[in-house]
């Protein structure tokens, strides 16, 4: 079999990609450079969407070759036996339509990775994950034993309304966009599972005090330590969720919402062990944040709240920005 019927079989897969991942936010120009790289970083439901979208029909007289070659992979779609290029497939694309090496594109990718490494934890934290971040810690997911588990519905239904109070919470006092809403994944999989599969840099990003225990998809912070919440990480992980200080924010009024969140759903789950105490101590770590450490992060202008008639009544309440201590 001569080589140029392969190289435009291999060709024509890869344009099938490319038409895919076009969608995803990459330039014609930019794929012999980020092609592989922005594929491997996927998520593992959406490197599987892109593979499936992107697979089609291989002439029947060359599958057992790039099958033996490694140059596709069967991808099953609707009971249909279709082809994809596997990563080695795109790279020997790559280099036959552009012209770049395998070493070149080898050496690309390891750079970009180290970009990667290098700035991840410096960026700040997304509104999902700034979302699923808060509502693990005021349902006091701190641990192995008291991680959140979604292996089962009813847990799935508690922490959507988790998220579904804080997120509200969060556009009502500007951590978060007022448009910012929890939509429903189109392949029928639960809005909750879709969002924690989703925040892959999470752990980088909070020292990796993120913890995802994929056994029984639990969800959890390290943050404990000695039976006790440990305040240098619970400051650490709100520095990052808040980012930064608001002279105009009410956040007396914000802890009174986030502790009615926290007390009303952190019993409610199934499947875990938790602390009482460990509950209280988070409660009064985000009590002492706000009053004494949230000053210190960069200055905000102003609140970016969900609409002008909460606008107009949090700028009424905000004259009053440490909390009251009860009695």
């Amino acid at each position: 079999m001569t080589q140029k019927p392969l190289d435009n079989e291999i060709n024509r897969l890869l344009q099938e990609l490319i038409i895919t991942i076009g969608s995803k936010g990459i330039k014609e120009k930019e794929i012999p450079s980020r092609l592989l790289f922005e594929i491997y970083n996927m998520s593992r439901n959406n490197m599987s969407k892109v593979l499936s979208d992107s697979a089609t029909w291989v002439d029947p007289q060359l599958i057992d070759t790039m099958l033996d070659q490694g140059i596709i992979q069967r991808v099953t779609s609707e009971n249909i036996e279709k082809y994809a290029l596997t990563f080695k497939g795109m790279a020997q694309a790559i280099q036959t339509k552009y012209g770049k090496t395998l070493e070149e594109q080898f050496i690309n990718f390891l750079e970009q990775s180290d970009h990667k490494f290098a700035t991840t934890e410096q960026t700040p934290l997304s509104w999902k994950e700034k979302l699923a971040s808060l509502s693990l810690i005021l349902i006091a997911s701190t641990s192995t034993s008291s991680a959140v588990r979604l292996n089962n519905d009813a847990n799935k239904t508690v922490l959507d309304e988790v998220f579904e109070k804080t997120l509200a919470c969060l556009k009502k006092f500007g951590l978060v966009g007022k448009n910012e809403e929890l939509k429903m994944p189109s392949r029928g999989e639960h809005p909750v599972s879709a969002l924690m599969s989703r925040v892959n840099e999470l752990a980088r990003k909070t020292n990796l005090y993120y913890k995802n225990a994929r056994e029984v998809s639990g969800y959890y912070f390290d943050v404990e330590k000695d039976g006790d919440i440990d305040n240098k990480r619970l400051f650490f992980l709100l520095r990052k969720i808040f980012g930064y200080y608001d002279p105009n924010c009410n956040y007396g009024e914000m802890y009174k919402e986030l502790e009615e969140i926290s007390q009303f759903y952190s019993p409610r789950f199934m499947a875990r062990s938790t602390n009482p105490m460990i509950s209280l101590s988070i409660l009064k770590g985000l009590k002492e944040f706000m009053n004494h450490q949230v000053w210190r992060l960069p200055q905000q202008s102003q609140c970016h709240l969900a609409a002008e008639t909460t606008t107009k009544q949090v700028s009424k309440d905000c004259k009053t920005k440490e909390l009251k201590t009860r009695a």
